[in-house]
């Protein structure tokens, strides 16, 4: 007779031994290296974007304005670190543009106030004129100049 084989019987179902499973991904390590490189990136990339929609013919504080929001936004909402680093690259980026704007227009509006402010000289009526005869003095003067460069000046004397 054959012999029969013995098989052990779990008792409950699905309870036979597993495969082990596979270890679970750490998340990468967020290093301050990685965060400052993050950060620069996201200011780059403004700096191109920036640069992109100032020649499709946007104006520059609305830009910068725009990009300082957007980039606000995500560093305060982002998700992620790296999207928070991102964020603050933009926003660091958008606003010193938009402060540099600011600066150089108060400045030129200070100028334009004490240049209106100095007293203007009254511009004579004939400054746009010649001095009498002085066209003829060229004119003489130009003439002697191509005799003599074409030899037919003589000396009298």
């Amino acid at each position: 007779m054959a012999k029969k084989k013995k098989t052990k019987k779990h008792p409950f179902r699905n309870a036979a031994p597993r495969a082990p499973r596979a270890t679970t991904a750490k998340p990468e390590e967020e290093t301050a290296l990685k965060r400052l490189g993050y950060t620069a990136a996201g200011a780059a990339t403004t700096s191109l974007a920036g640069s992109f929609l100032a020649h499709e013919g946007w104006a520059p504080k609305t830009i910068a304005t725009a990009l300082a929001a957007v980039g606000a936004g995500l560093a305060w909402k982002g998700d992620a670190p790296t999207v928070r680093s991102i964020g603050a690259g933009v926003m660091s980026a958008a606003g010193s543009q938009l402060a540099l704007m600011m600066m150089d227009e108060r400045d030129h509006k200070a100028s334009a106030a004490t240049a209106q402010a100095a007293p203007v000289a009254k511009k004579p009526a004939n400054a746009g004129e010649l001095p009498p005869g002085s066209l003829e003095n060229a004119f003489e003067r130009a003439k002697t100049r191509l005799s003599i460069s074409a030899g037919e000046f003589e000396m009298a004397g």
